[in-house]
């Protein structure tokens, strides 16, 4: 019986979580096959429903959905409680990681964040770069193992750096996203903005779409340096008029889960890929939003010029308050 390693993302998966899993579990099983690693199966794996454009992408190259699970606590095999093996792929918060994960035998981690709260028994590979991307790490690891990416994980590791990097324009993106944005292009004989906008227009429907999904379908909680919770949560569109719209849904739904999850406060950024900036729609209490930003939040939401990327331009100033 083969011994099974879920590689998993972070809750609320988006498209680099979902990629980084498919993709670094199918190099995994591969280096195993080469390296004569009997009795091992890398599993990718998610915490939550497909981000629209994964879904797409997972179908247009004919990949298989990673498995949705709800926890990795231990499981019984013989009778007797096991640990379950677990890589983590683009975070490494036990606030974003899978229920049970204090519990699991965490054996690698692959990220692109700060470095937070996740802890492990034993040495185990880290792999965490000040880049774009997740899927950028799996790509390069792909490189370097002389491991061939066929056509179809090329077009999925693709689609999630130019999401994470939203077209190559957020200024978390390196040059060593770039190159392997190039790269990967080379494979699939594609131009990547053109590509890139392909992947975005996959999103579409957020006239209709439910309020819930809306709001928290990429979101993170964070825990400030005090000991408050908050949540950043982030839409990219192409249609910002339509999803503001929706302002009077969005905030009844942001006050909901301010006040269920005691929260200090709500963000989220709707973010325009075409005019390169955020509207900032806050629920809860907006000081720490306004002194880190020198604005005043308010109704119809604050406009964000340039304002991309929530990890380097919003979260890590917030946790550095």
């Amino acid at each position: 019986m083969s011994s099974k390693i879920l590689v998993v993302g972070h809750r609320n998966p988006d498209n680099d979580s979902i990629a980084a899993a498919v993709g670094y579990a199918h190099l995994k099983n591969a280096l195993a096959a080469r390296d004569g690693e009997a009795g091992v199966e890398y599993v990718p794996a998610r915490l939550g429903p497909l981000p629209v454009e994964s879904a797409w992408m997972l179908e247009k190259s004919d990949i298989p959905e990673p498995v949705l699970i709800e926890n990795v606590s231990p499981i019984v095999v013989d009778g007797e409680e096991v640990k379950q093996k677990v890589i983590l792929v683009d975070h490494n918060e036990v606030a974003q990681a899978a229920p049970g994960i204090e519990n699991a035998e965490v054996v690698e981690i692959i990220d692109h964040h700060r470095i937070a709260d996740v802890t492990t028994a034993n040495p185990i590979l880290f792999l965490n770069l000040p880049i774009g991307s997740t899927a950028t790490i799996v790509t390069l690891q792909f490189r370097q193992t002389g491991i061939e990416l066929t056509p179809s994980i090329a077009a999925v590791l693709l689609s999630a750096i130019l999401t994470d990097t939203v077209i190559m324009k957020s200024p978390t993106c390196t040059p060593v996203d770039v190159e392997q944005v190039n790269y990967l292009a080379g494979i699939l004989g594609v131009d990547p903005v053109e590509f890139g906008m392909e992947i975005f227009r996959t999103r579409g429907g957020e006239d209709k779409m439910p309020i819930a999904k809306l709001v928290e379908a990429d979101s993170k909680e964070f825990k400030c340096p005090d000991g408050s919770v908050v949540l950043i949560a982030q839409r990219e569109t192409v249609d910002l008029p339509t999803v503001m719209g929706r302002e009077g849904e969005i905030r009844e739904h942001m006050k909901k889960l301010v006040d269920d999850n005691g929260y200090e406060f709500a963000l989220l950024l709707v973010t325009d890929i075409l005019a390169e900036g955020s509207q900032f729609i806050v629920e809860g209490d907006p000081a720490r939003v306004n002194r880190v930003f020198g604005i005043e939040c308010a109704e119809g939401g604050n406009w964000m010029p340039g304002v991309l990327s929530r990890k380097k331009q919003v979260a890590a100033p917030i946790l550095a308050s």
